[in-house]
């Protein structure tokens, strides 16, 4: 496959998870939940605006600038050091919808992340870099759906740790 064809896919990809976090912004009641879904909507979107700049350059054979592929999701370090507080932020109550839409998200961005994995392992050079980074955000986004997953569901796991115990002691 060649770059603009990786590209191509890849706003494909995009799109998808964008629509669903867009969508969800109308579904959910919640003002935390749609405020997550619109800052995931638009950071996908500026995913595609990204990915249309690169098959731009690509065309006119010039450098795609990975340093203009950024993301308002913190790296997981930073998640990690924020958790309580997020957790105070949360609220007790998600209704069904939140949480069904959480999972598709979650789904949606493995998918996104794993043809991201595929792609680079088989890319050179500039365009291995941009898959690379786009992979990093993926995870990321990964990692604050978890979360918000984790706690929906009241699992007694918080971004994949067991935050409470079910065993008798």
């Amino acid at each position: 496959m060649d770059s603009r064809e990786i590209f191509l896919e890849a706003i494909h990809y995009e799109k998808k998870v964008r629509d669903l976090y867009f969508s969800a912004v109308e579904k959910v009641d919640d003002k935390r939940g749609k405020a997550l879904f619109q800052t995931l909507g638009d950071d996908e979107q500026s995913h595609i605006d990204f990915l249309e700049y690169s098959l731009e350059v690509l065309q006119s054979e010039g450098v795609i600038d990975v340093t203009k592929l950024n993301t308002p999701i913190p790296a997981r370090e930073k998640i990690e050091e924020q958790i309580q507080t997020m957790s105070a932020e949360i609220p007790e109550k998600m209704l069904g919808d939140v949480k069904r839409l959480l999972d598709a998200a979650l789904k949606l961005e493995i998918e996104t992340s794993n043809y991201y994995k595929k792609a680079s392992e088989n890319a050179e050079g500039r365009i291995k870099e941009v898959l690379e980074k786009f992979l990093e955000i993926e995870n990321r986004h990964i990692d604050i759906v978890q979360i918000e997953l984790d706690h929906a569901q009241k699992s007694g796991h918080w971004f994949n740790f067991m935050e409470i115990s079910m065993e008798v002691e």
